[in-house]
């Protein structure tokens, strides 16, 4: 490859030029070569490190290369440089925060031996750590509290995971519009419906009668923008159904 073999010709005759490690590493990562871009993204990080593309690069490789706890630190790391440079570093990306928590509970799950048990346990501690803090950061993303309640229901931390449910329906309704926007319909009986279930396992009347209101809410607003019934999205069906089953558990 001329470019590799060109960046590569560069990094021998300055190999503390950083922008000329994080090329090599942008032709391994086009290659399809995590570990071979991973040595040259850390030596483009050694003599630059508020480069935020290097960092999502990073990111990226580290997901790849299954070292979360590398990518966990990549996270945090481009997130204090959005602190400090603002709309000049993307956001975090939704889809690696899910690729980093699904591998260290996967991990945690099929460890290989006992050394890979307690290095997935402390994967899982800063795992919830990135959590914690995008839940503060980006409190208004609807991602982040389902992503918050995957993890606790996948580690047992049950009494937490209805809250998270919550807190990612009322961000999915404060998005504008979102009654009128099928994908975002979805979304919302999919996590209403969540919120039923765990609701009905609690049985207590005073949550019910608070679930009941939340589905006859959420039905009517759908409804309320459509003329027609027969245009009504299929999936407001599943609400409708669980709305009867927490109106009969609320008869005397």
């Amino acid at each position: 490859d001329a470019a590799l073999g060109a960046f590569s010709e560069v990094v021998q005759q300055e190999p503390e030029e950083a922008d000329a490690w994080a090329n090599v590493a942008a032709v391994h990562m086009h290659n399809k070569k995590p570990s071979e871009a991973y040595p040259a993204l850390n030596e483009s990080l050694k003599y630059n490190r508020n480069n935020w593309r290097v960092w999502t690069s990073k990111l990226y490789t580290c997901i790849d290369l299954e070292k979360y706890d590398e990518a966990i630190q990549a996270c945090h790391t481009l997130m204090d440089l959005r602190t400090k440079k603002g709309n000049a570093v993307t956001p975090l990306e939704e889809k690696c925060v899910r690729a980093i928590v699904g591998g260290v509970l996967n991990d945690l799950q099929n460890p290989s031996d006992d050394y890979a048990v307690d290095s997935a346990r402390r994967s899982l501690s800063r795992a919830y750590q990135l959590l914690d803090r995008l839940s503060t950061e980006f409190k208004g993303e609807a991602w982040v509290w389902e992503t918050m309640a995957y993890f606790n229901e996948r580690v047992g931390r049950d009494e937490h995971v209805l809250e998270n449910l919550m807190k990612e329906y009322r961000a999915l309704q404060a998005l504008p519009g979102w009654e009128r926007d099928e994908v975002q319909v979805k979304k919302v009986v999919q996590v209403a419906t969540q919120i039923t279930h765990f609701q009905k396992l609690d049985g207590g009347k005073e949550n019910l009668v608070k679930c009941k209101f939340m589905l006859r809410g959420t039905i009517n607003k759908v409804k309320s923008v459509h003329v027609d019934d027969s245009t009504l999205p299929v999936e407001l069906e599943r609400l409708k159904a669980a709305l009867e089953e927490v109106e009969a558990l609320l008869k005397p």
